[in-house]
């Protein structure tokens, strides 16, 4: 069964930084390199795996500005457990995130409140 972390805090600067308060066992974490999305909480779901099981972490809409930016401005972007010093690289997500914007646009599977979401969020989509 998956464990699913939100991220609570992201700060943008050179990378953007994705900070989440809670993860058992974060430092033995691996990229799960994919993305998936939830609709219904308006969040994005990057992929990270243990020996064991699959952890969720959240990104929900409040952070999409961010994410955008860090598209547009193709910025690194790391996952930090809050209070540590260890980082991962969330290698696949741009690549990920792209995919799953132009996979959304007009598409009503997703539902007309994820839809809006993107359209207000994301200019990347909108080319």
């Amino acid at each position: 069964m998956a464990i699913r972390h939100n991220v609570s805090q992201a700060v943008t600067g050179e990378q953007l930084t994705l900070s989440i308060e809670e993860g058992q066992g974060f430092s033995e974490w691996k990229d799960g390199s994919r993305m998936l999305v939830d609709s219904d909480q308006l969040s994005f779901i990057y992929v990270m795996e243990t020996e064991d099981d699959l952890v969720y972490i959240g990104l929900p809409e409040p952070l999409w500005g961010q994410l955008n930016e860090a598209l547009v401005n193709e910025l690194p972007v790391v996952l930090k457990k809050a209070e540590e010093d260890t980082f991962f690289e969330l290698s696949s997500l741009h690549a990920e995130l792209s995919y799953l914007l132009e996979n959304i646009k007009d598409n009503s599977n997703y539902g007309d409140d994820m839809l809006k979401a993107v359209d207000r969020s994301f200019t990347v989509n909108s080319k």
